[in-house]
């Protein structure tokens, strides 16, 4: 959501006789001037507050739950107001289930989200890099870590935390996880699956606020929001943690 100049343009009132301090040359030569309006001010479209970015989050899955979501009337035309720039209202560090498409989940179209995905929604080093340079410099204000029930990258750290083989090929996207769900597990959940998918969403925003110096600072400061959250894949309603 970019910042939107509107040019400045005079527009000139209708000729008016005004009376000349020296009699005209001729009574049918009227002295005529020009008064322009004064100029608008520019107008510029404010970037919303971490908490005005959340519950824009917040309507928008409530719309894509109902079935009144507007991005059918998304087309490449949306693009045009777009090539000055990016100013995304939230980044979505979410996971690569090609059945939890940010944009679709949160109705939001072009230009509105800056999105990392992973299977897991883990974070590593260029994520962290790409998730600074949304906040530090598009100023995002917003950074929303999304689970979703039902996360095979999930299931497979609980599979080994059970004592199952880890396959090397997917060491980096499964040993991330075990933490979350081995501190899953000390609480006992009734429902493990569930509770450990809500967990890695909670430790990865957990890490996110003192993974870097730029995102620490912008969370203290109040410019910027870490929350964590988990879509039902039966229902698509997501939740959202502090």
């Amino acid at each position: 959501m970019g910042f939107l100049w509107f040019g400045r343009k005079t527009r000139l009132r209708p000729y008016a006789v005004v009376a000349s301090p020296q009699p005209p040359a001729s009574p049918l030569q009227p002295v005529l001037s020009v008064e322009p309006e004064p100029a608008p001010e520019p107008v510029v479209a404010t970037a919303p507050t971490p908490d005005e970015a959340l519950q824009l989050l917040k309507d928008g899955n409530a719309a894509f739950v109902s079935g009144m979501t507007s991005l059918g009337h998304v087309t490449a035309h949306d693009l045009e107001p777009l090539q000055g720039g990016q100013h995304p209202i939230a980044v979505i560090v979410g996971c690569a289930d090609s059945r939890t498409p940010p944009t679709i989940l949160f109705n939001q179209g072009l230009g509105q989200l800056f999105i990392i995905r992973v299977a897991g929604n883990t974070v590593d080093r260029r994520g962290l890099a790409s998730i600074v340079y949304a906040v530090k410099h598009l100023k995002a204000p917003l950074v929303v870590v999304m689970g979703h029930s039902g996360c095979g990258a999930v299931a497979a750290a609980e599979a080994i935390v059970d004592g199952a083989p880890l396959d090397p090929s997917l060491e980096e996207m499964i040993v991330p996880i075990i933490p979350a769900v081995l501190a899953a597990r000390r609480t006992s959940p009734a429902d493990p699956a569930r509770a450990a998918v809500e967990e890695n969403a909670r430790w990865v925003a957990r890490k996110l606020n003192s993974a870097d110096g730029a995102l620490a600072d912008a969370v203290e400061a109040g410019t910027v929001r870490i929350v964590a959250a988990v879509k039902d894949m039966t229902t698509g309603r997501v939740d959202f943690y502090e």
